[in-house]
């Protein structure tokens, strides 16, 4: 089969809104280096019994070994179209898939092979009929390191099949759902991400993942204690802040941010005030503070909230 997508880097921006950044983008774009993959190829006498040859061909498990193998000979692919992507990400009007600074756009719906992507997934703004659902069959393994997903539905399977290599994530206004159809909450989604360093995530409003359990059953997750950053946008007061203060204060290694959205109560606030009130009138922190942001506080201890938080 030819490869009939162009190719160039990925783009730092693909969220742009010009109406003429698709053509300004085509003109920037290095012309197509053709391979045929498909087409006719010769029996081959291996050195070896073709058991061997047909795991092979079935299973592999390095992408760049298998990169190599289907560059060398037209066999493995006919028999097992796989092709490797380093990134591919919503672009405005399509999708686009990048290998070896060479990138174009891909009409899944026109395509049967599949692709082992090793990089970069970005599904950020995807409109309806045309996000990560679409692309999800046509995946035949994913070791990315780095994931943003915006606005989107998966179920926790999918989730859990693609993205546990992730080092890098970010999920806005995302529902990821069991079989039975129920939201999965926080702490399971987490738990399937034993690579991650840095999480950024912004919470459903009205299909919120964060109950009152959820911060009890993170702190029994293992690499919970080892992310580099953890920021929480549009939280409910269904956290339990009381629990992850505590153990905020023995923290000298996560970077922890909370922004809670506009429907906590008045209660709830209260809470967080007493808190904030505890972090900055404490004369030794020997700790990595914890940030706390919601509506309501008062400016002047916000300011002292934010020195200590990012000195």
């Amino acid at each position: 089969m030819r490869r009939n997508a162009r190719i160039a880097d990925l783009p730092q921006n693909t969220t742009s809104t010009k109406p003429n950044r698709k053509r300004k983008v085509a003109e920037k774009i290095a012309p197509i280096k053709r391979h045929n993959f498909g087409g006719p190829f010769r029996r081959q006498s291996w050195p070896f019994r073709d058991t061997l040859i047909n795991y092979i061909t079935k299973t592999p498990s390095n992408s760049k070994a298998w990169q190599k193998l289907i560059q060398s000979c037209k066999y493995f692919f006919a028999k097992n179209p796989v092709l490797v992507i380093e990134n591919l990400w919503w672009d405005e009007e399509d999708w686009c898939a990048s290998l070896n600074n060479d990138a174009g756009p891909v009409d899944f719906t026109k395509i049967s092979l599949k692709f082992w992507i090793t990089n970069k997934f970005s599904a950020t703004c995807a409109p309806p009929g045309n996000g990560i659902s679409l692309i999800i069959p046509k995946i035949y393994k994913c070791g990315v390191k780095y994931l943003s997903l915006v606005k989107d539905v998966i179920s926790y399977k999918d989730f859990s099949f693609l993205f546990s290599n992730l080092e890098n994530i970010v999920l806005r206004d995302n529902i990821v759902k069991n079989s039975d159809g129920s939201i999965v909450p926080f702490e399971k989604i987490f738990a399937v991400l034993p690579k991650i360093k840095e999480c950024y995530f912004y919470d459903k409003i009205d299909s919120s993942c964060i109950t009152k359990n959820t911060i009890k059953e993170l702190l029994q997750i293992p690499h919970f204690s080892k992310i580099n950053k953890l920021y929480f946008y549009q939280i409910p007061e269904t956290f339990d802040i009381e629990t992850f203060f505590k153990y905020s204060k023995k923290n000298k290694h996560t970077k922890f941010s909370i922004t809670f959205g506009n429907s906590i109560s008045e209660t709830y606030k209260n809470r967080l005030e007493a808190v904030v009130d505890e972090i900055i009138e404490s004369e030794k922190h020997d700790y990595t503070v914890l940030n706390i942001m919601f509506n309501g506080i008062d400016g002047e201890k916000l300011t002292k909230l934010c020195s200590l938080s990012y000195p």
